[in-house]
């Protein structure tokens, strides 16, 4: 029986099925076992796109089955025995020998009992949690129905006797109250998490440093990590209480506490090393809140110059992801946005009248603005920014945007260690809300204008993706992708602001007018000029010069790089000088090393650029 026959078997009974990575325990969709189903046509489509997927079977409510798991690796022999011999031995029931040498015990639903650790070495799987099935594989051991306990031949799961319900019930008790690591690392993962959370709370820590502990936690130290949506609703349910004590604004009480807590969320990091046939099916695709330039989960940036636009393109992003309409012919993800404004509410309303009228959109409930900017940097913002969200709306907030970096940051925007902690501040925000952030930046100075947004570079390192507003002409304003990390870049587009009439008159009966941002039919001159002109010179000098390596980074002499210039460009002697000088502007070396493609060392130059020098690497080795 394949594994395509076998998922829409189980299926048939009832069973929610979803894939899981060949040879793998991991699953292969985006939101793991909420994506199981019964659906034999989206069953059809999983194993149809990789017949080599495992298979794994949702327990608890979806599918009416729990799993007692068995892992003699950590002592479940053993501990099965002694729980058999103190409340009674197992029924008759389907039973099923795992890759691992373990055994899976399946029972009808027992809605009482929730996931958990029963004791070393025994899992109890329900809510929230899956088992892998036959035919599934993880290297060449197969997952086999036990030959006497086989359901495929009708063997039912059994009902849990009622001493079992009883003890493990009383166990369950106990291990909540106790918040056991070892119940918050191999299930009883919402209960593990809210006493954590209780406890913090309980200490005087704010909501939103519960969501961000929390957050980590989840990550870390759950078997399956819960969606951001339930940790939101654990801390947001916690901090409702009033706390015991406030320590952390206790000075005298001193750090034995706040150590306490500290060492309760130190975990493993969960090191480990995986066979490289587990990454050959294909994984989940990247999400996306704009399908190609802004992915779900990530953190973006749009710089330009000042004046260019940018809170027009920004607000015709994020206010047709709030409608729920495509943003210039491109699939949005629907949803709430929230936009931290760094300017005057009544500049705001024009341009956000001006979008509705010009999209035919009469309702935007959807978008969140701020009244003022706020210092994100700051101890208590991201609290404040969440307690704000949170007396809005319930409903998942897809995207947040910072308009503008500068004016929501008390710090210096050149520092790093200032960037990161205004970059901690935001991704407390987006975890806890389950969101991308936006920011939305200027232009760097002088002559590398052209290539990065200003300020320390790690802000760059730490961006998911980057899109740059510049001028193609006096009207024309060219929309280009600069990053992105975990998918091709976007074809460049064009584009315009265009005037609306709002109808809005001012106090001496003048006209007001808005402006929005529109798409434009426009094909740029061919002439490659600049940066991307300098690579290309830059590449084929290094391959024709016999692609030389220093230190494993493409490299190559001055000498070498003028006699390519001299011989293949025929350029003259002066001009070359000039090029090869680091402070002449809008030349070679100047372009590239501002552009950080290039890094000069005694002698020449070496590619300091990773996918330059990728790509160089490849063209070599090819």
């Amino acid at each position: 029986m394949t594994k395509l026959e076998s998922a829409l078997l189980y299926a048939s009974w009832g069973w929610h099925v979803l894939p899981v990575v060949p040879n793998g325990k991991v699953p292969a969709t985006r939101h793991g076992v909420h994506d199981s189903t019964i659906d034999p046509v989206k069953i059809n489509q999983w194993w149809t796109e990789n017949p080599n997927y495992n298979i794994g079977v949702a327990t608890g409510e979806k599918s009416g089955i729990v799993v007692f798991d068995i892992d003699p690796r950590n002592g479940g022999e053993k501990s099965w025995e002694q729980f058999q011999s103190e409340h009674g031995a197992v029924p008759d029931t389907a039973q099923a020998l795992t890759a691992g040498g373990g055994e899976h015990y399946v029972a009808r639903l027992t809605e009482t009992i929730r996931s958990c650790k029963l004791r070393d070495g025994i899992d109890f799987l329900a809510d929230g949690r899956y088992f892998l099935v036959y035919p599934s594989t993880i290297e060449d051991r197969r997952y086999e129905w036990e030959a006497s306990s086989d359901p495929i031949d009708g063997v039912a799961p059994m009902t849990i006797p009622d001493r079992w319900v009883v003890a493990m019930s009383e166990q369950k008790k106990t291990a909540t109250a106790t918040g056991g690591t070892g119940d918050l690392i191999q299930g009883n993962r919402n209960d593990g998490l809210t006493s954590l959370g209780g406890a913090m709370r309980s200490h005087g820590m704010t909501e939103a440093e519960i969501l961000a502990a929390l957050s980590v936690a989840n990550e870390r130290r759950c078997e399956i990590p819960l969606p951001a949506s339930e940790i939101q609703q654990i801390a947001r349910s916690v901090a409702r209480y009033e706390p015991e004590s406030d320590v952390a604004a206790n000075a005298a009480i001193g750090s034995d506490v706040a150590k306490a807590l500290l060492e309760s969320l130190k975990e493993e990091t969960g090191y480990f090393l995986t066979r490289g046939s587990s990454f050959l099916g294909q994984p989940s695709p990247l999400p996306w809140i704009i399908k190609g330039w802004l992915p779900a989960y990530s953190t973006a940036m749009v710089f330009g110059e000042s004046g260019i636009g940018k809170t027009f393109f920004a607000l015709d992003m994020a206010c047709s992801i709030a409608s729920g309409i495509n943003w210039q012919g491109l699939r949005t993800d629907e949803g709430v946005v929230v936009y931290l404004a760094g300017e005057g509410n009544f500049g705001m309303r024009q341009r956000v009248a001006s979008w509705c009228m010009a999209n035919k959109v009469d309702r935007l409930d959807n978008l969140l603005i701020s009244n003022k900017p706020i210092d994100l940097d700051s101890s208590s913002a991201a609290s404040e920014v969440l307690s704000a969200v949170y007396e809005m709306t319930k409903e998942p907030v897809k995207l947040v945007v910072i308009d503008t970096l500068n004016n929501h940051m008390s710090g210096d925007e050149n520092s790093a260690r200032d960037t990161r902690t205004m970059l901690n501040s935001c991704n407390v925000i987006s975890s806890a809300l389950g969101a991308s952030t936006m920011l939305l930046h200027h232009m760097a100075h002088s002559a590398d204008a052209k290539f990065r947004a200003r300020g320390s570079s790690a802000w760059r390192g730490a961006l998911d993706s980057s899109i740059m507003l510049s001028y193609e002409s006096d009207q024309v304003i060219k929309v280009s992708c600069t990053k992105m990390k975990d998918a091709p870049e976007p074809t460049e587009l064009f584009g315009e602001l265009l005037e609306v009439d709002l109808g809005w008159l001012d106090e001496d009966g003048e006209k007001i007018n808005g402006a929005v941002f529109r798409l434009r039919d426009y094909t740029p001159t061919k002439k490659e000029t600049g940066y991307a002109k300098h690579k290309k010179i830059f590449d084929n000098a290094w391959f024709d010069s016999g692609a030389e390596l220093l230190n494993n980074q493409p490299y190559i002499s001055r000498s070498a790089l003028s006699d390519y210039l001299s011989a293949n460009l025929e350029y003259k002697e002066s001009t070359i000088d000039k090029h090869l000088k680091p402070s002449s502007k809008n030349c070679l070396i100047n372009d590239l090393i501002i552009g950080e493609y290039i890094k000069q060392v005694s002698n020449g130059w070496i590619v300091v650029s990773n996918e330059g020098a990728s790509a160089l690497m490849l063209r070599k080795n090819g």
